[in-house]
């Protein structure tokens, strides 16, 4: 679940800066990346059912192995549950995607399910008129006929977890563009949340003819390209696979470029059904050991980084080691098991970007070598030692990665101790100064210590009052902020964070495998136990008048009375404000009378960008740089007892 305020962009505002622009696509593509780690995430438990269960009969049937029947009908209930999530992932991204985009809510999911429905049987009708879909002749045997792409039983046209994709992020627009909709009282049982699965349902059939026009041009380029990965060239297309793949890992948008090789490129027909396959993973899964291209990863997830980790423990203070080890220990293990690697990486990646420039050479190296020596292995959840023993028996010439892994991890070791030495890199334990304490103030008086750790990480990130909106992935932390001048990076690394990514007011914290149960602890203390104390970072002294600071010359602007008169009517009236204050030099705090009086919809069309209550009748107004000029203006208006 997501825990975000609610933000709507103020009326008659200026156009958007470019850099701000550019930070907003930014924060979207980092959304839309982490909303397909949800699908992505069934991944291994559809690849551990379909493999095993697959494997194992396969294994009988070419040995002449004659099993009992008990196990025989076992495997095969293995291998034919894992098929259906492989073949349903359009409309797993799709779900995936609408609930990323909305915060997780429930009623997107169903809008994406009944929009994929609608847009695969309008495709299916647009591709038959079209010749697109050829429906098989009952006249000519079927083997002599190809038969249609089908989808849940659909004949349509093929699009993959693109169409999908699109989908999810149509029915997430309109989720959060109507599900607060009012709607004549006569047609009052459809408004709200109501309103959005039938609303997409129309917006399918549009985006389903379009797409039977635009997609097709798109898939074959796929395809194309998919034929020249596969067949002409595939060394060099690994290498950059691989190369990309790394250079994305900082700004978590790796995710994206992963989708269309694991699903989309790279053509086979199952061995089995006869179907035709999309994607080199899907292949791999299906029986088609050739199509795993993407086995290189095993020889630095597994081999490689552990070694960097290593060469940095060695290269680090002598004081410093013991503890530098233990957590380079730990994080080389879990990039061995798992092939989680972004906690060895976001050691290095900020204080040392040389060597991750390095390591992006010598990852897409790993998957050009295994290429060209004909390794073919598949993964599901990352090239780790786990996949590799479960998927072991599927793969071809497997046996290298014992052979060339530890060549990797000498490379590694020799290439990171050399260059922490040569250039005096300051990697963990190198650093001439001891970090700084972190140091927390006073007792929070919280009892379950999630939740005081929780409080630390709301304060690091500049309070309450300063999320926007909270959410993680993998292995990061990922809040939206309202101004990060306020965030607090040392606090955050202190606390145990590898490294902090900002782009825009967005910020990554790098805690790993923490990430999820961090952000879940963090959303159950603001919703439920929350109090004065978690607004300590950004919530200075009170003061006596209107501003935060030392009185400076102050300009006012006529739309900053006009917004000042109809932010006094969104509050119930001047007779309704105790106390007014402006904080941070962005929002004001405002103690009412009474709360209920407050319009919140009217205050965000007066351009207040969110509204928290800290309490029962104390709210926190985000105003934005024009704070401090409209509580000039409301200091005049509302004259409370204390302004």
């Amino acid at each position: 679940m997501s825990t975000t305020t609610e933000s709507r962009p103020a009326t008659g505002a200026e156009p958007e800066p470019r850099t701000k622009r550019s930070s907003r696509v930014f924060a979207f593509l980092q959304q839309l990346g982490k909303s397909l780690m949800l699908p992505v995430s069934i991944l291994p438990a559809a690849g551990i059912l379909l493999g095993v269960g697959g494997a194992l009969l396969s294994g009988a049937t070419q040995n002449g192995w004659d099993l009992p029947v008990p196990l025989r009908v076992f495997l095969e209930v293995l291998k034919a549950s894992g098929e259906p999530m492989f073949a349903a992932m359009p409309l797993l991204f799709a779900i995936g995607v609408a609930l990323g985009m909305t915060k997780n809510d429930g009623v997107s999911a169903l809008a994406a399910t009944v929009g994929v429905l609608v847009m695969t049987t309008t495709m299916g009708v647009v591709g038959k008129e079209t010749g697109q879909i050829v429906p098989l002749d009952p006249n000519v045997p079927a083997a002599e006929q190809t038969a249609p792409f089908s989808f849940l039983g659909i004949d349509t046209i093929s699009t993959g977890v693109f169409g999908g994709i699109v989908m999810g992020l149509v029915a997430g627009y309109l989720f959060n563009r109507f599900y607060r909709i009012q709607l004549p009282t006569y047609l009052g049982f459809f408004a709200g949340k109501r309103f959005v699965p039938i609303v997409t349902s129309f917006a399918a059939v549009f985006v389903g003819i379009a797409m039977s026009f635009i997609w097709p041009p798109i898939g074959n380029a796929i395809l194309a390209f998919g034929t020249w990965a596969s067949e002409t060239a595939t060394s060099f297309a690994v290498f950059i696979y691989g190369s990309v793949e790394r250079a994305l890992i900082p700004v978590g948008l790796h995710h994206i470029w992963n989708a269309p090789f694991y699903y989309e490129v790279g053509t086979c027909i199952d061995p089995v059904s006869g179907a035709t396959k999309h994607g080199w993973t899907t292949c791999f899964f299906a029986g088609v050991s050739e199509m795993g291209h993407l086995g290189g990863g095993y020889l630095f997830k597994m081999f490689g980084l552990p070694a960097a980790a290593l060469a940095i423990w060695r290269t680090a203070r002598p004081e410093n080691r013991t503890a530098i080890g233990s957590i380079m220990v730990s994080a080389a293990l879990t990039s061995f098991l798992t092939g989680i690697t972004e906690p060895i990486e976001f050691a290095f990646l900020f204080v040392a970007p040389l060597l991750y420039v390095l390591h992006i050479f010598l990852a897409g190296s790993a998957f050009m070598v295994m290429e060209m020596l004909g390794g073919r292995l598949g993964h599901t959840f990352s090239h780790g030692a786990i996949d590799y023993v479960l998927f072991y028996s599927m793969a071809e010439r497997p046996w290298l990665v014992l052979i060339l892994g530890p060549i990797y991890a000498l490379i590694y070791y020799a290439i990171f101790h050399f260059v922490i030495v040569r250039f005096k890199l300051r990697t963990p334990g190198r650093e001439v100064e001891e970090q700084a304490a972190v140091d927390e103030g006073g007792a929070s008086g919280l009892v379950d210590p999630r939740d005081e750790f929780a409080l630390k990480l709301v304060l690091a990130f500049g309070g309450r009052a300063n999320i926007e909106a909270l959410d993680a992935c993998i292995t990061r932390l990922r809040v939206s902020v309202h101004d990060k001048g306020l965030v607090d990076q040392a606090r955050l690394k202190g606390l145990g964070a590898t490294g902090v990514v900002v782009v825009g007011n967005s910020m990554q914290a790098i805690f790993g495998t923490r990430s999820e149960n961090l952000k879940t602890d963090m959303e159950d203390y603001l919703a439920n136990r929350a109090g004065a104390e978690a607004d300590q970072a950004s919530a200075p002294a009170p003061s006596t008048g209107v501003s935060d600071e030392a009185p400076r010359a102050l300009v006012v602007l006529p739309e900053d009375a006009h917004r000042a008169d109809q932010m006094v009517v969104a509050i119930g009236g001047p007779d309704n404000v105790v106390k007014l204050e402006c904080v941070a030099r962005t929002r004001l705090r405002v103690a009412f009378r009474d709360r209920s009086l407050v319009d919140e919809v009217a205050l965000a069309e007066a351009g207040v960008g969110a509204v928290m209550w800290q309490d029962d009748v104390t709210a926190m107004l985000l105003v934005g740089t024009r704070a401090e000029a409209c509580a000039e203006v409301l200091a005049t208006i509302v004259q409370p007892a204390t302004v």
